[in-house]
């Protein structure tokens, strides 16, 4: 697989107020493409200073991926979600070169479930979405699986920390498949913003923004829609449920760096306090 630069338009936006008193023509939908089981200890930080005592619960939680539809530029998707192999086998169809040792064994915790009719292919053939590109947050499996059943001669972005590689021998298998090239959203050069930091204008029109979140993954990417009913913050797997922004306490399991994720998420709730009319959706939970 290739991997090239995205092409990120120039901007001249210095601050949020401005942006937020022009909301552009761009919506969001949010997709429950099947459900997965996560441990409450651990989808908040058990270690945290207010942590307190978090009890071992089992959560069933909504696997999402979420259209962006701008009406100048078209069709996009954040994340996809779960294909259809989920609902038939709890792993997915796991095809990577441990995967079956480690269900086998036990060793390999994520379990899923899925109705019949929420695949994410089925929400694009549903709402007649024609795609022209997808944008990730991260590349954990929940996020990509679905890339399965889309097109593979769109546009598939991520952020250039984001190494698929990484991750592909051990887990993973044919998610990507026929996918020829990765292009990259480089941060390096991006404009700091205030409170979010590095943050890049995707459109070039302050409509979506891609805003570099690290800790979960090195590249984990949050997206912001300044969109027609009002701004939208993706969060992504900075905290996967509404009871993290309740508590201020970000997760632990599944995370690289959780010091460094706990420092992203703070910006992400300082940032709702400074504009509070920003609604906020979890990695795992529409809020």
């Amino acid at each position: 697989m290739d991997r090239k630069t995205f092409d990120v338009k120039k901007h001249d936006f210095k601050e949020w107020d401005s942006l937020f008193n022009n909301p552009q023509p761009i919506t969001i939908k949010s997709f429950i493409t099947g459900y997965v089981i996560l441990n409450k200890r651990g989808a908040l930080n058990p270690d945290h200073p207010k942590a307190g005592v978090i009890e071992n619960e089992l959560l069933e939680v909504p696997v999402l991926a979420h259209w962006i539809h701008h009406e100048k530029l078209g069709d996009y998707l954040i994340d996809t979600g779960l294909d259809s192999s989920y609902h038939d086998d709890p792993h997915g169809n796991m095809k990577g070169l441990f995967a079956k040792l480690f269900i086998k064994t036990n060793l390999f915790v994520d379990e899923y479930k899925q109705a019949e009719n929420q695949n994410i292919g089925y929400h694009i053939e549903k709402n007649r979405i024609k795609l022209k590109g997808v944008f990730f947050t991260h590349i954990h499996s929940d996020h990509v699986a679905g890339t399965r059943e889309l097109p593979k001669n769109i546009t598939y972005i991520v952020s250039k920390e984001e190494k698929y590689h990484d991750y592909k021998p051990f887990f993973y298998g044919d998610y990507l498949k026929g996918v020829k090239t990765l292009y990259e959203i480089d941060f390096k050069d991006a404009a700091d913003m205030p409170i979010l930091g590095k943050c890049i204008d995707i459109f070039g029109d302050g409509s979506l923004w891609a805003i570099s979140t690290p800790g979960h993954t090195k590249g984990h990417t949050s997206f912001l829609i300044n969109a027609l009913n009002g701004p939208v913050l993706l969060a992504g797997d900075v905290c996967y449920i509404k009871l993290s922004l309740k508590n201020g306490i970000a997760p632990s399991s599944y995370t690289e760096d959780v010091e460094v994720n706990q420092r992203s998420f703070d910006k992400i709730i300082e940032f709702k306090r400074a504009y509070p009319q920003i609604k906020i959706i979890c990695g795992h939970e529409i809020s």
